[in-house]
């Protein structure tokens, strides 16, 4: 049984142009990067709410934080776009940070952005501002964005900020948070990173913490997954059965990155034979195609934790611990595998059989391939890589 088409669905694609068309739709669609209409973003309306929220507030920061793929700059992207044409008074600039920058270099760049972004949208006297420095100080960065028309609604987004490793920079960010707010600076700084607390972002945040809107990004539940196939496929001719979406769906594990990518190799499979309903047999051929794109990334470390010289099913181990179940952030506990490594042993399993195997995987040895947090009688562990769980889990299938 497909998804219904809506009563506007496009029609069938009749030449090569067309089907030419309609895959470059679908990569556009599904391609996995930071969407832009909030139409084409689901199941996060709770945080965007938080972040709109927070902006009309004025003077209050937002940190935005959670695992690789679980949408962050996604949801940055888009979360003022609900009221953006509307309220045109919106500037937003983003600065996308990097292992080299510093606080000047990356505020610099902020006020290069707002300054340009403020000037394309027709409002030169928005951002009557300086952006001529070769080193800037949070004081300095705060009287510059005093000098921002009150009527603006000025945004500054931090995008990967967790690549930035200089110490001072993270004091001097909390410095410059603390002054925009007890000099009721408008301007809202919006810090997004991996990360699975404030603290690992931004240095001694305890003291600014009434500046500080705290926003965690979990992965996502089915049902908002599923919302995201339908809400891109809608707008093409192509249907998705339930059985596919349900298959994409489970393989995701709470990534919508996944859901994306996934969703897009099993259209264009579908494309491939002049199909416009994408079945069962198109995602497997899209987890093929995943194992094969994702090879160099996966591979090495799939094997570093995997290899061995006995028979001590590591293989099937690593399978269970991406089978488990987990919590929203992707953590789970020894006792989470026994269910599913049961299963695929075919033989019931305890923890004493595999408790060496989240040591190994946890480690050096492992090549850490899970992360473990907790003391030694409640520890837990995910994958570090959020996207090494859907690999695990496919290069499993395609071996069974």
């Amino acid at each position: 049984m497909a998804t219904k088409p809506k009563a506007t669905q496009k029609p069938k694609p009749q030449t090569s142009d067309e089907w030419m068309m309609l895959e470059f739709e679908i990569q556009r669609l599904f391609d996995g990067a930071p969407v832009d209409e909030e139409q084409l973003f689901a199941g996060r309306s709770k945080e965007v709410n938080k972040m709109l929220q927070t902006v009309m507030e004025r003077a209050k920061h937002v940190v935005l934080f959670g695992e690789r793929g679980v949408g962050k700059t996604s949801l940055s992207n888009i979360f003022w776009k609900r009221y953006g044409t509307t309220l045109q008074s919106f500037i937003v600039a983003r600065v996308q940070c990097g292992p080299h920058d510093d606080f000047s270099s990356v505020w610099i760049r902020g006020l290069e952005e707002l300054k340009a972004m403020g000037i394309s949208r027709g409002r030169p006297d928005y951002v009557n501002f300086d952006t001529n420095f070769t080193a800037i100080t949070p004081s300095q960065v705060r009287r510059e964005l005093q000098k921002i028309n009150p009527n603006a609604l000025p945004i500054i987004i931090f995008d990967e900020y967790d690549k930035v490793t200089d110490g001072d920079t993270k004091v001097l960010m909390a410095n410059i948070v603390k002054e925009l707010y007890d000099f009721a600076v408008h301007t809202t700084v919006i810090i997004v990173g991996v990360a699975e607390n404030i603290s690992e972002l931004i240095a001694d945040h305890a003291s600014i913490g009434r500046a500080l809107v705290d926003v965690p990004l979990h992965r996502m539940s089915e049902s908002e997954l599923r919302e995201i196939i339908h809400q891109r496929i809608r707008q093409t001719p192509m249907t998705f059965s339930n059985d596919a979406i349900w298959t994409v769906v489970i393989l995701s594990r709470g990534l919508p990155f996944f859901t994306q990518t996934l969703s897009k190799l099993a259209a264009l499979n579908a494309i491939k034979t002049r199909r416009l309903n994408i079945n069962n047999g198109d995602v497997a051929e899209a987890m093929k195609q995943f194992i094969e794109d994702t090879a160099v990334s996966f591979r090495d470390a799939y094997g570093e934790a995997t290899r061995t010289n006995q028979k001590n099913n590591l293989k099937e181990t690593l399978l269970a611990c991406a089978l488990a179940k987990s919590d929203d952030e992707g953590f789970f506990k020894a006792a989470d595998l026994i269910e599913p490594l049961s299963a695929i042993m075919k033989d019931r399993r305890r923890i004493a059989h595999f408790e060496k195997h989240l040591r190994r995987f946890s480690g050096d040895d492992g090549g850490k391939i899970l992360s473990r947090r907790g003391g030694d009688r409640q520890q837990m562990f995910r994958f570090a890589d959020p996207m090494m769980q859907p690999y695990v889990i496919i290069n499993g299938i395609q071996a069974a």
